[in-house]
């Protein structure tokens, strides 16, 4: 399957076209696929999901965790063992690398921690392209068709407030666009 953002968007698109159960019957073979991976590739996961059913298709189901447990079992939470906290810490610390490849595979982005818990989270560049397609969809669902093919006529320009100054999640996707 490819995962270009494109792609993504189109595949969204047909998805919305199938109606709302055609939608929660991919979100719940997603969710089903998600878990078992997670169960299989984290310590942490797999602990966390031992007395589940084998497939879980509804989120509820799942038991909650949050930043601040996520940070404290980092090295057992990630799915690839070659990823530990030292080494992503080690990545972050160094401004000049924000948008690069971690260990020529990854992308590092973390939150500002105002919750209390700064977050570091790991993921590919298909993650970007994902979040990547849920903005045309954004406008189409404000706009309706005929405003979103009108706004794309005059083209388009968006301003946002992030911040910067580190590796957090917006920094690092246009950082990453630019390349």
């Amino acid at each position: 399957m490819s995962e270009s953002t494109l792609w993504l968007l189109w595949d969204a698109f047909r998805a919305r076209r199938q109606g709302p159960a055609a939608i929660a019957l991919r979100q719940r073979a997603r969710l089903a696929e998600m878990v078992a991976y997670a169960r299989a590739n984290s310590p942490y996961y797999r602990e966390l999901y031992e007395g589940l059913p084998d497939r879980v298709e509804e989120h509820a189901a799942l038991p909650v965790t949050n930043k601040k447990e996520l940070m404290a079992h980092f090295d057992g939470w990630v799915t690839d063992p070659e990823v530990t906290i030292e080494e992503v810490r080690a990545f972050i610390a160094n401004p000049d690398r924000i948008g690069e490849q971690f260990l020529g595979k990854y992308i590092v982005a973390t939150t500002t921690g105002t919750t209390g818990t700064p977050g570091v989270f790991v993921f590919e560049d298909r993650h970007l392209a994902a979040g990547s397609a849920t903005l045309p969809l954004t406008f189409w669902t404000w706009l309706g068709v005929r405003g979103f093919l009108k706004l794309l006529g005059r083209g388009v320009r968006i301003a946002g407030l992030f911040a910067t100054g580190g590796h957090f999640v917006a920094v690092v996707g246009s950082a990453r666009a630019r390349r």
